[in-house]
């Protein structure tokens, strides 16, 4: 159970959202920054569609994990139950 929870743990933290960029509300501010916001909300957009593929990653993995542990699961199941005949 403790392996189970570390993995569980493990495979949670890799996939780190963004931070959303400053956005400024004054025109002043965003004439002034107007370059720099757009890069940043570029670089923010494109950061996005990475942590969405690495969380789709995490989710083929996470599945591909809970198929082998049902299976292995089983097995363990029919162990029991033989010995408990």
């Amino acid at each position: 159970m403790v392996v189970l929870s570390w993995g569980s743990a493990a495979i949670a933290g890799t996939c780190l959202p963004p931070a959303p960029p400053w956005m400024p509300t004054d025109a002043d501010d965003v004439q002034a920054y107007a370059d720099l916001l757009k890069r940043d909300a570029e670089a923010y957009f494109t950061d996005v569609e990475r942590y969405f593929r690495c969380l789709d990653q995490q989710r083929r993995e996470v599945f591909d994990q809970a198929r082998d542990v049902s299976g292995s699961y089983a097995r363990v199941l029919e162990l029991l139950d033989d010995i408990g005949k």
